[in-house]
């Protein structure tokens, strides 16, 4: 039986974000495709705590913290295009609030690290005391000049927004597909190390920035562990944990 979830909490609604299919299922196994199918909001450490006891379970190709799991392979027709410089306008559905940190980064699928800094963050988000503010649901990004060529190949790269409601240890991801032409060819912007996909519970991507909400350009954060993540938390951002950051 499917384990039982606290009300729901958040996830990415536009540009569209990751969606559960055939390849998350087969990865992660059928609990984790009927939790996210059923209630998309819900977070990582619940659906570990569920996975971890399912035969069908594969913890190294479910990489869990990276984007709740969500696979690319299920998601090739929604890959948004973007340029260097380009502001992205990001909507955020916040179903319940839970008080964290919050940020969104840029994270490489395949060595799960966030590159350069959270494009925005939050040292305090969702608070239960003041409420949900308007640009923590409603907010925009701009895609960095520095990428060179990295994020040019669909699937390698994913913006990854990370929650981490530490208090009660409840992480939610949310991943978007993308790739990036018109880059500088000032270099490769450096990677952060990922979020380390932590079993347990994640870090934050990255690492929170002092303003409400700052739109960052470029620079590093944690994917796994939080909000860079990729991952696991280690700090997504995105993740973690791409972070997932």
């Amino acid at each position: 039986a499917l384990a039982t979830q606290v009300s729901a909490h958040g996830y990415l609604t536009s540009p569209k974000p990751r969606q559960p299919g055939a390849a998350l299922t087969k990865a992660c196994g059928s609990q984790v495709f009927n939790m996210w199918s059923s209630d998309i909001n819900g977070n990582v450490q619940t659906a570990l705590q569920t996975a971890s006891n399912q035969n069908d379970y594969d913890a190294a190709a479910c990489n869990i913290w990276q984007c709740k799991g969500m696979k690319f392979e299920d998601n090739t027709d929604n890959v948004q295009t973007y340029t260097a410089g380009e502001k992205v306008p990001i909507t955020f559905n916040v179903a319940a609030p839970h008080t964290g940190t919050a940020n969104m980064s840029i994270v490489d699928t395949k060595s799960n690290a966030v590159i350069g800094s959270p494009l925005i963050s939050w040292d305090d988000y969702a608070s239960t005391a003041t409420g949900v503010s308007a640009d923590e649901k409603n907010f925009d990004i701009t895609i960095p000049s520095d990428l060179g060529s990295k994020c040019a190949t669909a699937g390698d790269c994913v913006l990854q927004f990370w929650w981490d409601a530490r208090s009660i240890d409840q992480t939610y991801e949310s991943c978007i597909d993308f790739t990036v032409g018109g880059s500088s060819s000032g270099g490769d912007a450096p990677s952060a190390s990922a979020p380390a996909p932590s079993a347990t519970a994640p870090a934050s991507s990255a690492p929170a920035a002092s303003s409400t909400a700052a739109t960052a350009t470029a620079s590093p954060s944690k994917a796994a562990d939080v909000t860079p993540v990729a991952t696991s938390p280690a700090a997504s951002a995105p993740a973690p944990s791409a972070t997932g950051s």
